[in-house]
């Protein structure tokens, strides 16, 4: 799996040997231009990503946040146009911008106390955030959303890379997922990418997203991207829904 843009006479490209779904080639390109040029990322990001390989959700909904255009080339268009390339190269290798640094802990939480750790109003911390539960109830992990310094730093995606980064394994099985908004189309794919068990997962929103960007996403049912994510068995529940 390979991807790449041009800008200004540079190409810069990624490459990635699909054995992690929620780190694809076009993710790794996209993430680590704006981990080695975060000053630059917005206008390198709008020339269009060139890949060799079927888009994923996860490729799909961060497209659709932190860039703007992409086509997918044969195996034939692809050697004639990245081998035929004059200028210079530049590799890019980071998939995950210092995920961890945008959790933190919250200690045993009761149901009733969630509310107060996801609408965390300290110094630096944005109103979006996340909270992951285990099977019991029991907070593992918070997150926040950062996209003033990352436009794909979004919370649910900053609590699942963290959880697997620290782990090296997936979410566990019968945990349930707090979020502020209703996740958009990449939240909801990377969480899917690093769910043990989609089934078993429960993703739980206080709030609607009231823009287009949680719309088609694989959490709803129907929509383009939760077929092309194999139709899992999952959605999100408004919080209100699920008071007893």
């Amino acid at each position: 799996m390979r991807a790449y843009l041009v800008h200004q006479g540079v190409l810069y490209h990624s490459e990635y040997d699909g054995r992690a779904s929620h780190r694809t080639a076009v993710t790794r390109l996209i993430r680590g231009i704006w981990k080695e040029h975060p000053g630059q990322a917005l206008s390198l990001l709008r020339n269009r990503i060139f890949t060799d390989s079927p888009l994923s959700p996860v490729c799909e909904g961060m497209i659709k946040v932190a860039a703007k255009r992409f086509e997918v080339l044969s195996p034939k268009d692809w050697d004639e146009r990245f081998s035929g390339f004059e200028g210079s190269v530049k590799p890019l290798a980071h998939s995950v911008p210092g995920a961890e640094g945008h959790t933190f802990d919250v200690g045993p939480a009761s149901t009733s106390d969630l509310l107060a750790h996801l609408r965390l109003r300290s110094a630096g911390v944005p109103a979006v955030s996340a909270v992951l539960l285990d099977p019991r109830g029991r907070a593992l992990l918070g997150s926040w959303n950062l996209t003033s310094e990352d436009r794909t730093a979004h919370a649910e995606v900053n609590l699942v890379e963290a959880w697997f980064a620290k782990h090296q394994t997936t979410v566990p099985c019968g945990s349930t997922l707090h979020v502020i908004l209703r996740p958009c189309a990449m939240c909801a794919a990377q969480i899917l990418a690093l769910a043990g068990n989609p089934k078993a997962l429960r993703v739980v929103f206080h709030q609607e997203d009231p823009g287009p960007a949680s719309k088609n996403s694989c959490l709803v049912p129907g929509t383009d991207l939760w077929m092309k994510a194999g139709s899992p068995g999952w959605q999100a529940w408004l919080a209100d829904s699920q008071e007893e």
